[in-house]
């Protein structure tokens, strides 16, 4: 006894919506291996066709970060994120650098360092940077918890 004509196509409906299925799912995780595996292969972070990857133009920008050492970590929040990322979008970091450590740099050269950064960021964030980012830190402070007033 054979299947009647209604059942047969039903089955037939629903084998080639499973295959379709199955056929799409396999393209589409193909894709993404693809793409995964060409943007390991390419000298730079660009991964857009079309552009040549060793071009300045085309490579992302990144911001030189400065350094100004200090002998303590009072009044910078040393480890707060908010307040490293407010000096780091001044184009700066504080380091703690206490003096007499072996190995550091003395006093005069620090001071010389220092020097040539903060004469930077007068040029590049002027003249009253200073109170911006310690405006900043402070704000930091208070959100954070470390200072309470």
């Amino acid at each position: 006894m054979g299947q009647t004509g209604k059942v047969g196509y039903m089955i037939a409906r629903y084998f080639i919506s499973f295959v379709f299925v199955v056929l799409i799912g396999t393209l589409t995780y193909s894709q993404k291996a693809k793409h995964q595996e060409l943007s390991s292969q390419f000298p730079t972070e660009n991964t857009r066709f079309g552009l040549e990857a060793n071009k300045a133009k085309n490579r992302p920008d990144r911001k030189k970060i400065s350094y100004l050492y200090v002998e303590s970590s009072k009044n910078i929040l040393y480890g707060n994120p908010c307040a490293t990322e407010a000096t780091r979008k001044m184009g700066f970091e504080y380091v703690v650098q206490p003096l007499g450590i072996p190995g550091s740099p003395d006093a005069d050269e620090l001071e010389k360092h220092n020097f040539l950064v903060k004469l930077k960021l007068f040029f590049t964030r002027g003249p009253f940077w200073k109170m911006v980012i310690n405006k900043r830190i402070k704000e930091c402070a208070q959100k954070s918890g470390d200072i309470v007033g």
